[in-house]
This record gives structure tokens, C-alpha cells and sequence, in this order.
């Protein structure tokens, strides 16, 4: 089979449910279903007590060196007893399973469903503190965290060079220059963050007001790590503020989390500075996190009105930043 002519193949939810069975000690009877496509799939499982989210790594988004990292990271986390849903092992003890797809190996890994509900656009000023409490204790129980697996570096070169690089194709020349210019007015602007263990580490890479739930007793567990990887911790802020950039209450809500953030850890003052010009970095990321995946979202999405929203979101941070 020619591995090189799939893009992608879904599952079947019984099938997956084979896989799941075999692989971990579930209390049957148990039920599975397709619940959400994001850059990856992932499966509602279900027993009569426990509910479970099987998520099957999309190949060619994410390596196995990747996914390893990924998932060392998390189960680390779960041992430090950080809030966040950690791998469960499968029966022989590792934290996920292979899969032979007629696109080729795609790996799979259990997590126990987090408890409570994700926020979304109804995200208040008191849970976005509690969120950012609870990102400063993910980089705080992080710091001891060693792999042989190794991610792309959270830095400039691989959030805004090489995101203006994949973004190129899907935009005019002039669209194009306009991004070079605001490349150059970042790396002029951005402040000189001394690389230190609590202002630079692990990073989650993407929380936003759907990748974690709050449950009735305002308990805050993060999930999907897919963009982790070792950067500023100022990076992280500023990403998160990006998500949250439709929301009428936007500045309120930054401000909340980042007073939550210091009530374990208190940033410095480049790191202040520097939270807004990450912003638009993100943004800029985010462009080719898309682009890069159009291929499998569907190239619908990403057409000219996609890329114009975009657009106006910079020239807004633009004119906050360099010339309001």
C-alpha cells in the first residue's frame, strides 16, 4: 500500500473501541464514540463510572519523537500532581499504542476525562485568574522535567519566521511584505528576556478557553498539550491572550490571568513588556498552524476572507504597539 497517496483516515468508533480494550483495563461494558476532530482525533470512552478521551495522533502533524515528548511531559505533570489529564499507562505499561493506518503507524493514547466543562466564550474574570494560577503551577512543577525526546524550541525562528515562511503560499505579495515588516518591528522590539529557570521552560503551547475544564468546586485541569515545548513562559501569556482577542471582555480577562499567574510567580519587568509583542507573534503563529494544515482541515477555511481577519487583528496589535 502506497503510504504517500492517504492524507488521512478516520477510525471507526468500534474499531477504536477493539483497540482500547486490548491496550487498557477498562471495566466493561464500555462504549466508544468519535467526538471531536481537531489536528487529531478523539474518541469519547466510556464505562458505567469513568468517562475517557482516546486521542489518535494525527501522522503527519506530529512524530513519534513528538507525541513522546508530549506525553513524558504530561505524565510527569500527573506525578507532581499538577491539574492536568495525564496518560493513563496502557497494560504493558507504557503511555501509548500504535495504530497501522493506510497512511502508516499513528499513535494513540487514554486520558480520564476532565472533569467539568470548558468555558469557551463565556469565560469570566474569575476563572481566567484561576486559569492563570494554574499555569504559573504547570510551569513551576515543570521545571524538573528532563526528556530524550525533543520538540521544536518556542523561540522566534520556529513562531514567526518560520510561520511566515508556511503562510507565504496562501497570501498576495503585498499581504506577504506587510508580515515582513511587522518580523522586523518584533525582533526590534521585543525585550531581552535573561534565559533563566523561571522565566524560560516548559510551555504548554496553547491554552485557550477551551483546552481546560472548570468543575462546580473551581478546579482548574488543563488538557492538550499538542504545541508544548520548551520556551518563554511570557510566550505562553501572550498566546493566551491571542485566543481570548474576540471577546468584549478581553482586557479584563487578561488582566485576571496575569494576576493569577503572579500570585505564584511574579514576572519581570521584560517580561511585562514583552507579553504584548508575543501576542502578535501568536497570531502570526496560529496563520501557520492553519496553512500548515490545510491540506487536512480543508483549504474552504483558508481563503481569502480567512486570511483578511487575520489581517485586521495585526493591523489592530500594530497600532496598539508600534504606532498607538
Amino acid at each position: 500500500m502506497d503510504e504517500s497517496a492517504f492524507t488521512y483516515t478516520q477510525l471507526a468508533s468500534h474499531a477504536v473501541l477493539r483497540s482500547a480494550v486490548l491496550h487498557y483495563d477498562l471495566t466493561e461494558p464500555v462504549r466508544c464514540k468519535f467526538y471531536a476532530r481537531g489536528l487529531h482525533d478523539n474518541y469519547l470512552v466510556e464505562s458505567e463510572h469513568q468517562k475517557f478521551i482516546l486521542r489518535i495522533y494525527r501522522r503527519q502533524w506530529r512524530s513519534a519523537e513528538e507525541v513522546g515528548f508530549e506525553l513524558a511531559l504530561l505524565s510527569f505533570l500527573g506525578d507532581q500532581a499538577a491539574l492536568v489529564a495525564s496518560p493513563l499507562r496502557t497494560k504493558n505499561g507504557g503511555l501509548s499504542f500504535s495504530i497501522d493506518c493506510p497512511e502508516g503507524e499513528r499513535f494513540a493514547a487514554l486520558f480520564p476525562y476532565a472533569d467539568g466543562h470548558a468555558p469557551g466564550n463565556e469565560l469570566s474574570i474569575d476563572v481566567s485568574g484561576l486559569l492563570g494560577k494554574s499555569i504559573a503551577n504547570i510551569h513551576r512543577l515543570s521545571d524538573g522535567f528532563t526528556s530524550h525526546y525533543t520538540r521544536p524550541l518556542l523561540e522566534l525562528p520556529h513562531l514567526l519566521d518560520a510561520s511566515i515562511i508556511a503562510i507565504q503560499p496562501f497570501v498576495e505579495a503585498e499581504y506577504l511584505s506587510y508580515l515582513k515588516t511587522l518580523q522586523n518591528k518584533l525582533y526590534q522590539a521585543m525585550p531581552t528576556i535573561n534565559q533563566t529557570p523561571e522565566n524560560y521552560g516548559i510551555c504548554s503551547g496553547d491554552v485557550n478557553t477551551t483546552n481546560f475544564h472548570v468543575n462546580a468546586a473551581q478546579q482548574i485541569i488543563v488538557f492538550d498539550f499538542d504545541q508544548c515545548g520548551y520556551g518563554y513562559r511570557a510566550f505562553e501569556i501572550g498566546k493566551f491572550i491571542s485566543s481570548i482577542h474576540p471577546l468584549k471582555d478581553k482586557h479584563a480577562l487578561a488582566k485576571a490571568f496575569i494576576d493569577g499567574y503572579q500570585q505564584v510567580r511574579q514576572l519581570s519587568s521584560e517580561e511585562m513588556i514583552a507579553i504584548p509583542y508575543f501576542e502578535m507573534v501568536a497570531v502570526i503563529w496560529v496563520m501557520a498552524i492553519n496553512a500548515n494544515n490545510a491540506e487536512y482541515l480543508g483549504h474552504k477555511w483558508y481563503e481569502k476572507a480567512y486570511w483578511d481577519r487575520k489581517r485586521s487583528i495585526l493591523r489592530e496589535l500594530d497600532s496598539q504597539l508600534f504606532t498607538g
